[in-house]
């Protein structure tokens, strides 16, 4: 009786996993009804809710420091340029991918498309994923956020990180078009570990699985992989070339389609706070490819429900943060968003949160000291004890901490309006342009 080859069947068995995954993803379509409709106009939108401040709906400072960025969305638009790169660094505000999502929309349908900028596979680390694409997998993994101090792995560009030790594993990767942007992607930069005793990987499509290898060594963090086509789905396999290899550590993907326009590129993790991302071992060394002409911070409010909250203790995580930010970007404009007013839970159920207002102040006052422009959307949403008026409209959620996706959605438009306002003086005044 000849038995089976083993190794036949483990190859024969992933490649059945492999293409049930891929089935399944490939099958699976975005309800229509999740893709946001195009935004009504800011000012149709105010008329509506009136507690909203359009006087303070502005980037201050913004002349000091925007003005280089504001010239090279000119340049873009009268293509003179063929890329304009933002990346937005948050907390749980930023990770669903709303508020930041229909940034990248606004600012796409005015400048162009790049590309759908940075993805990770939040599902493998226990954690939600924006809408605009999904991930699957299969096999045996382990993540960490950069939140979990506790755990051993490295945390990368994206503050997550997952890893597998297991020949078996897979993802498959799908990204939804929205509105009038195609998000079909030709070229990825994949940032994972790369030393010899990490797995080799493979990209797929449907057909094919030998569509691209990618070798180890070469760059420290990242491998380029570039597709003849523009693709929706695609399939990473992972694979041991010789006893060295272990396993494989994935810090983030990003899709570009090879168009001029923005790229706009979301790094949120739930719970995040400014210390964290400091605390990042290989954050800023990666975040540094990326060539960011504008890095926008939004954080702050989970220092403000931290047990013991300290006003010195923030302020100098955040200008730690800010100087390494500003070291390692040199060429990259800084700028904060402030955290919108929110609720916290009492002993007679959910009352203002006073430290909010404490956290607004600090950031304020340390953008005006060391002259970074900022967007005040604590005092956009209308101060202390605004969030109970965005509750009862429909734009928050329960815990009065979190928007609904339309309250995310109406701060985008508010903050692009405002970023669009200073761009256009910017354009009137040196450009001769309206």
């Amino acid at each position: 009786m000849n038995l089976p080859d083993t190794k036949k069947v483990a190859r024969s068995c992933k490649t059945l996993l492999a293409g049930l995954l891929w089935l399944f993803v490939a099958c699976s379509d975005l309800p229509a009804q999740n893709l946001p409709p195009v935004a009504k106009t800011v000012d149709s939108l105010v008329l509506a809710y009136p507690f909203i401040n359009m006087a303070k709906n502005v980037v201050a400072n913004d002349s000091a420091v925007m003005d280089a960025f504001y010239e090279k969305l000119w340049e873009l638009k009268q293509g003179k340029r063929d890329r304009v790169t933002v990346v937005q660094i948050g907390d749980s505000h930023i990770q669903a991918d709303f508020f930041s999502g229909k940034m990248r929309q606004n600012l796409q349908r005015q400048f162009g498309n790049a590309g759908r900028g940075l993805v990770f596979p939040y599902r493998i680390a226990k954690s939600n994923e924006p809408t605009s694409y999904k991930t699957s997998n299969t096999g045996s993994w382990t993540y960490k956020r950069n939140v979990f101090e506790d755990q051993a792995l490295p945390i990368g560009i994206c503050g997550f990180t997952v890893q597998t030790a297991d020949t078996n594993a897979s993802i498959v990767l799908k990204v939804y078009d929205q509105p009038g942007l195609n998000y079909g992607f030709n070229k990825m930069t994949i940032f994972h570990s790369k030393e010899q005793s990490s797995f080799q990987l493979s990209v797929c499509t449907e057909f094919n699985c030998m569509m691209a290898q990618v070798p180890r060594g070469g760059e420290k963090f990242t491998s380029v992989v570039t597709l003849d086509s523009l693709m929706h789905t695609v399939m990473f396999n992972f694979a041991a070339p010789d006893s060295m290899a272990k396993e494989i550590s994935l810090y983030g993907l990003l899709l570009e389609n090879g168009k001029p326009g923005v790229q706009y590129n979301m790094i949120g993790v739930n719970g995040a706070e400014c210390s964290d991302y400091n605390a990042s071992v290989y954050f800023m060394e990666q975040l540094v490819l990326l060539k960011p002409d504008l890095v926008i911070v939004s954080l702050g409010t989970n220092e403000g429900f931290a047990p013991g909250f300290k006003k010195d203790a923030f302020q100098q995580n955040m200008d730690i943060l800010i100087r390494r930010l500003q070291q390692n970007l040199p060429e990259s404009k800084i700028m904060m968003t402030t955290p919108g007013d929110s609720f916290k839970r009492g002993k007679k159920g959910r009352v203002k949160n006073p430290n909010m207002t404490i956290v607004r102040n600090t950031m304020v006052d340390y953008c005006n000291t060391n002259t970074l422009p900022f967007w005040d959307l604590y005092m956009v949403m209308g101060g202390y004890g605004s969030m109970a008026k965005w509750y009862v409209s429909g734009m928050a959620q329960k815990d009065r901490l979190h928007f609904t996706r339309k309250g995310y959605e109406l701060q985008a438009d508010l903050f692009y309006a405002a970023l669009m306002k200073g761009y256009e003086k910017y354009v009137s005044q040196h450009h001769n342009q309206k």
